[in-house]
């Protein structure tokens, strides 16, 4: 028997602290869950699907319109707002939405676009019981790599191009951000740069590499370090990296004790899903809101403080998707902080 009343248990200290976090700010978590996971194909509510021809031609299909047609033809890439079950899966989602950004649609209403900005999910790798990531930047980089990697694949093979070489150089030794570059085996204009996990202090580097990279190729960003303007040694170069709009996002947060998650996949809104478990203790997805598609001008790339995000929706709009739901149910304080405590042990 403790003789000590005033002490508490180290978990009861834990979950009180995880309440008070969730109360005032979201947390988000890097690593890619999916055990038990159904896949959310039966929910979509709208998705696009995008064409490519034997001939090379392209085009972009809304699935709900009257003349959206099938195909069996291996060169056709599917882009659905379902939800990414799987890291491959989520690898295949980017590269489909990489190539719709990437090609001409503009008979179509959907702008051409070079510059990519892309959020991929993780898969944890080396986590301790303190934290997920111990070896900072560094170690995701060892997790983000082999996905990178099979994404460029992909894209090149969704095209019907062959990737003459891939070469990886570091171009930040103090954080070790890796470029790789990709020569293309044909045309030139099909080369590619893609930089993983850039920060503020990489910016002039950046603005060289994005220079000789020039506007006829693709240069891709992923998994940006920097959340506000003070990342950045000037505000020219918080508005420079407002030139790579999300081609492709998915991130993992907790809202009011419920894990949601982000998705947004070229030319599509911003979606939120949130975790349901059923009676089998079988995890599902659902979407629960969407905000639009944002686009930056001069007014909005830096605004009370904090950077442009093109509409990806904040913690409060997600909030109020969560309460608003007919079957929502008030969590008590316990039962948020158990669930707190509960996604960060299941995240490491």
């Amino acid at each position: 028997m403790n003789s000590s009343p005033h002490k508490l248990p180290f978990q009861t200290l834990l979950a009180v602290a995880l309440l008070l976090l969730t109360n005032y700010a979201s947390v988000e978590v890097q690593g890619f869950s999916l055990h038990n996971t159904r896949s959310f194909s039966r929910r979509v509510k709208r998705s696009f699907r995008y064409e490519v021809d034997n001939a090379g031609s392209s085009r972009l299909w809304d699935s709900n319109s009257a003349e959206a047609g099938t195909t069996s033809d291996d060169s056709v890439s599917t882009i659905s707002v379902r939800f990414p079950t799987s890291v491959e899966d989520q690898v295949r989602m980017a590269a489909v939405a990489l190539e719709a950004a990437s090609n001409n649609n503009s008979d179509q209403g959907v702008p051409q676009q070079r510059r990519h900005a892309m959020r991929l999910l993780l898969p944890v790798i080396g986590a301790t019981e303190l934290d997920d990531w111990p070896g900072g930047a560094r170690q995701m980089m060892e997790a983000a790599a082999p996905m990178v990697t099979q994404m460029m694949l992909t894209w090149y093979k969704n095209q019907g191009k062959e990737i003459e070489a891939m070469e990886e150089s570091v171009i930040d030794e103090s954080d070790g951000v890796r470029a790789i570059f990709i020569r293309a085996k044909e045309d030139p204009k099909d080369d590619a740069v893609v930089v993983l996990l850039p920060s503020g202090d990489t910016f002039n580097t950046l603005e060289s590499l994005e220079a000789q990279v020039g506007s006829k190729r693709n240069m891709i960003l992923i998994n940006c370090q920097w959340k506000r303007p003070s990342d950045f040694p000037t505000k020219q170069s918080a508005e420079f990296v407002t030139r790579f709009a999300p081609t492709f996002h998915c991130s993992n947060l907790m809202v009011e004790g419920d894990q949601i998650r982000i998705l947004r996949t070229f030319p599509g809104e911003w979606r939120v899903f949130l975790m349901v478990t059923d009676d089998a203790k079988q995890i599902d997805w659902i979407e629960i809101g969407t905000t639009p598609m944002v686009e930056p001008s001069a007014n909005n790339i830096i605004r009370d403080g904090t950077l442009f995000n093109y509409g990806q929706p904040n913690y409060q709009e997600i909030e109020t998707m969560i309460t608003s739901r007919d079957e929502y149910v008030p969590k008590s304080a316990m039962e948020r902080a158990a669930a707190a405590f509960t996604f960060i042990k299941d995240t490491l």
